[in-house]
């Protein structure tokens, strides 16, 4: 499991789902909607930048889950915390 933070929330890559994808669609959304700060290393999408700078960086466009799901391997997902969602499912 790939992990980096942006300012409200995390993105997860699961390199396990990534093996034998050829679309690379998350970098090609991030460098098109987004600021650009991934890359492929080795068959695997990797920050182009430090983790502090994708935090300050990341625009949360969410364009690399969307293309990764309908276009790649379904390896990346985007957490985004609800604050009080615990409290107001009891």
């Amino acid at each position: 499991m790939y992990e980096f933070e942006f300012r409200t929330g995390k993105v997860s890559i699961d390199y396990g789902k990534c093996d034998g994808c050829t679309s690379f669609a998350c970098v090609k959304a991030c460098s098109l909607y987004g600021r650009n700060i991934l890359r492929v290393q080795e068959g695997k999408p990797v920050l182009s930048v430090s983790p502090e700078e994708a935090r300050r960086l990341c625009i949360e466009c969410l364009a690399c889950e969307q293309e990764c799901y309908s276009k790649g391997q379904q390896a990346l997902a985007i957490v985004l915390p609800t604050i009080g969602l615990d409290r107001l499912r009891r």
